[in-house]
């Protein structure tokens, strides 16, 4: 028999000791954890149905207005910032090339035909920040 080997008559399970069960009893509801229960179920529906009301409105009606506050801002920088460097450097490009070209001062596209784009842009960012206001302003009365 080697060193570490069980005896025969020792091969058997022994048993288990019981284990002790607690029970817990939970403590009798009183009236302010209902109230609780049911203001929590208020905001809860009030939350899921905004959600459901933005899920309502698609994406273009939603996000309208600042794509026309982007789209204004990147002509504005772009006539007015953007075109007037690339317009100075255009000779320096042309002349490292072994072309000779003269600068020419770039005119604001814009403010062609009397600035319309900029009376138009104007009104239409106007009133839609004027009824995005009446609709906050509706939502909190």
């Amino acid at each position: 028999m080697a060193k570490f080997a069980k005896p025969i008559d020792d091969d058997t399970p022994t048993p288990a000791a019981p284990i002790a069960v607690e029970t817990v009893v939970p403590p009798p509801r009183s009236q302010s954890s209902e109230s609780v229960n049911f203001t929590q179920n208020s905001i809860d529906s009030t939350i899921y149905n905004h959600q459901l009301d933005k899920e309502d409105e698609h994406w273009v009606k939603a996000y309208w207005r600042p794509a026309m506050g982007w789209l204004y801002m990147a002509i504005c920088f772009m006539d007015f910032v953007g075109f007037p460097i690339f317009a100075m450097f255009l000779p320096v490009i042309y002349k490292s090339d072994g072309m000779s070209v003269a600068y020419v001062a770039w005119q604001p596209i814009t403010l062609a035909n009397g600035g319309l784009i900029h009376l138009a842009f104007g009104a239409i960012l106007g009133v839609a920040a004027y009824s995005r206001g009446q609709e906050k302003l509706a939502k909190i009365n």
